[in-house]
């Protein structure tokens, strides 16, 4: 399967003209309330690159811009791509991909050890998961069953040394995409909101996904029916969120009880909010 995603991603980047990458590497902050606008980050050969700064908080606060950006997988990343990484703040590396993911595609920014730090923390895909006949039962299953593993990651985060975080899977869709989400919700963002930031990937990945139903593995009824079960949706999101209020009283909550102190719970709010 990740041969068959490097393959289309390859597909996708020599349809790409050399004018449309480099007019896209930078990234200006949005004027408006439009999720996307001014956080995609056009890192060459990544297609789901964007930073998590610019929303705002119930305390009427922004989220910080530079403090995390979520991506898939940086391994194909061009020597252009990272620098953009660096040049963007980027001095810890969370890579939340299996053991057997990272062999096949070796994270590039693990040979920038003197100036940033790098860190697995295994999480199972729960798009990969086919006991669930919905991707928001697998995301529930994974998040209720796997708290010390995702307690893992936010403490890395929490205690990361000064700079941007990036945090990534293979898609930056799924595990990513549960992670960004209890960081956004950690910092006070309201829940549409982060259901809005999950979304996003469809729009990131539309690519990709028309060129894998087009031409991926499987009869096209198959790839289309597996498609409309694992896509992010906003509504995907809000019952994540949602189960998370009625089981555990909330995100914050949800993180005391897979063991995050009330000190790394603050610190990450601390990294995630702009100050005043």
């Amino acid at each position: 399967m990740r041969r068959e995603h490097d393959r289309l991603v390859g597909n996708l980047q020599t349809a790409a003209s050399p004018e449309e990458v480099s007019e896209s590497t930078q990234s200006t902050e949005p004027e408006a309330m439009d999720p996307g606008v001014g956080r995609i980050l056009r890192w060459e050969h990544c297609l789901n690159a964007r930073d998590l700064g610019g929303y705002p908080t119930q305390d009427g606060r922004m989220t910080r811009w530079g403090a995390v950006v979520r991506s898939d997988d940086p391994g194909r990343l061009s020597e252009a791509g990272l620098r953009c990484v660096l040049d963007h703040g980027i001095r810890t590396v969370v890579d939340l991909r299996r053991p057997e993911e990272v062999a096949e595609s070796p994270n590039p920014l693990r040979s920038y050890h003197h100036c940033l730090q790098y860190v697995n923390i295994s999480l199972a895909d729960p798009a990969q998961d086919r006991t669930f006949e919905r991707v928001v039962d697998s995301y529930l299953a994974h998040l209720d069953d796997s708290q010390g593993r995702f307690a893992q990651v936010l403490n890395v985060i929490a205690r990361a040394p000064e700079g941007g975080v990036l945090i990534h899977c293979v898609a930056g869709k799924d595990r990513t995409g549960l992670i960004s989400a209890l960081l956004l919700r950690l910092a006070g963002v309201a829940q549409e909101v982060v259901a809005d930031d999950y979304a996003l990937s469809a729009e990131q990945l539309r690519a990709f996904d028309e060129e894998w139903l087009a031409n991926g593995p499987g009869t096209r009824a198959e790839r289309e029916e597996r498609f409309a079960r694992f896509s992010p949706t906003r509504e995907v999101m809000l019952e994540v969120l949602d189960h998370l209020d009625r089981r555990y009283g909330g995100v914050d909550a949800y993180a005391s009880a897979a063991g995050i102190t009330d000190a790394d719970i603050a610190g990450l709010q601390q990294r995630m909010r702009e100050t005043g």
